[in-house]
């Protein structure tokens, strides 16, 4: 009997839920059982569902990103000491997170805090660089200043939360992971007669100096009225509201990178501080109708507030 296409994208969908799940809860010990439900899949087969969508179990990936959030706060500039980041990102010792830190990045916690490049070799993984691409994370007192380009607009502003549907894909941010999840969203979307009338995100979930390119998560959202009904591969999210440093750009389709540098250094001249929740993209226009075929952009970053 052949499988239709439809349960397999169906299984994906469901499998983002558990790694949102995971993602907003990493300091809590959480059961396979409360993770498999939100995913409304059944304990007893959800682990192997789980590690054949993500290709990695519950536990790898759950570990994983406890060491990536850790590797923020420790290049932060109040990211806290290793106890308290130990202890609050659901390690039961700070020996036992620096043993798992070391086997992961290569450095011990306080050696990869006194390094502030980040130039280090992750298991696994090419040498990275922290100081190109989401330079926040380092904290700016050692920072050369970067510039930004006169005509970039940036301000803090109290975004609202936004209900989305969305297509995940996981691999190195750019051209081709990205078009697979805007191109499966907006044939999705385009039958619904959505586009046009409601904003589309680009949701970046990964800092792609600490996380390995092949994990990185990308989401291609475009905003949906509450109770929509999805089908394939989209599911539902909401993007959490809050305060963000929002950077209006034009930018051709070689300007992204760019664009975000000069976001980040604009926030660290600032002195903000950027929360864990994740960064995105909000498309104000289609490039195909602009008369220069440009991108009008706002990248997003979520600020820590008191």
């Amino acid at each position: 009997m052949e499988v239709k296409q439809e349960t397999a994208q169906e299984y994906r969908r469901r499998i983002c839920l558990a790694m949102n799940h995971i993602s907003r809860h990493l300091g809590e010990d959480l059961s396979l059982d409360e993770i498999a439900a939100v995913a409304s899949f059944s304990s007893f087969h959800f682990h192997r569902i789980f590690r054949v969508v993500v290709g990695e179990t519950v536990a790898a990936f759950t570990r994983r990103l406890r060491l990536e959030s850790a590797a923020h706060r420790l290049l932060a500039k109040d990211g806290g000491n290793i106890t308290t980041i130990a202890y609050a990102l659901g390690f039961s010792s700070s020996q036992n997170f620096a043993k798992a830190f070391r086997q992961h990045y290569g450095l011990s916690p306080s050696a990869f805090r006194k390094s502030k490049n980040g130039n280090i070799s992750c298991k696994h993984e090419n040498v990275l660089s922290l100081r190109s691409e989401y330079t926040h994370f380092m904290g700016s007192a050692d920072l050369p200043m970067q510039t930004w380009r006169t005509d970039m607009k940036a301000e803090i502003r109290e975004l609202p939360d936004f209900f989305v549907a969305y297509v995940r894909k996981i691999g190195p941010y750019g051209k081709e992971t990205c078009g697979q999840a805007f191109g499966e969203l907006l044939r999705w979307a385009g039958p619904k007669n959505l586009l046009g009338k409601a904003p589309v995100f680009g949701v970046y979930w990964d800092n792609p100096k600490i996380t390995s390119p092949e994990n990185c998560r990308i989401d291609a959202c475009v905003g949906v009225p509450s109770g929509t009904a999805t089908d394939g591969p989209v599911g539902l999210q909401t993007i959490p509201g809050g305060s963000y440093a929002v950077c209006g750009f034009e930018l051709d389709e070689n300007g992204f990178r760019q664009a975000w540098d000069e976001a980040f250094a604009w926030l660290v001249a600032k002195g903000y501080q950027c929360d864990d929740k994740p960064c995105y993209e909000l498309y104000h226009n289609n490039a195909a109708e602009h008369p220069e075929g440009k991108w009008i952009v706002d990248v997003c970053i979520p600020l820590k507030t008191v």
